[in-house]
């Protein structure tokens, strides 16, 4: 069996591993950071099952933080990373939570801001355009519940356009 990461770019590769790390830190991956890897895989591995590269990205779990930044060789890079670690350790807030990210995934987006070695400036932009693709992106099953319950039986353009669809 091949590997199914090994379509990769560096980069990707490491983004994907920061990814699954942050997600698992706190021993539980939730269902909705699941499903954000998942999309994620698909996205850069469309010939791959995502739950087998899920499956590869995880079965290492040793923490080798510094190792995976090193291929985010970019400062675009990095802060892409800002804000896609931010956006998994923001979705499975729980109702309970206090705080939008877990204490165990708050050590850990501590420490890859530090191995990441941006400036303020960068991380605060990163982090600002994380929280605008948060409030833009609701859950799916909100768009559905909005359009199926919210609108009756002809929805609002802003609804249609919320929902990724358009008037034909």
């Amino acid at each position: 069996m091949t590997d199914p990461l090994a379509a990769l770019k560096p980069s990707q590769w490491a983004q994907l591993k920061v990814l699954c790390w942050i997600a698992s830190v706190d021993g539980d991956v939730a269902t909705e950071e699941r499903a954000l890897l998942s999309k994620l895989s698909e996205r850069l591995l469309p010939l791959e099952d995502p739950e087998d590269a899920l499956a590869s990205l995880q079965a290492d779990p040793e923490a080798e933080l510094d190792a995976w930044v090193a291929h985010l060789k970019s400062t675009d890079d990095r802060m892409a990373m800002v804000s896609m670690a931010f956006q998994m350790a923001c979705s499975s807030q729980g109702p309970e939570d206090d705080s939008a990210i877990n204490a165990a995934e708050r050590v850990a987006y501590r420490r890859l801001l530090e191995a990441l070695n941006l400036s303020d400036p960068q991380v605060q932009e990163a982090e600002w355009a994380a929280r605008e693709a948060l409030k833009e992106t609701p859950a799916l099953l909100d768009r559905l519940n909005q359009l199926l319950f919210g609108w009756g039986a002809w929805p609002s353009v802003a609804a249609l356009e919320a929902s990724g669809t358009s008037w034909l």
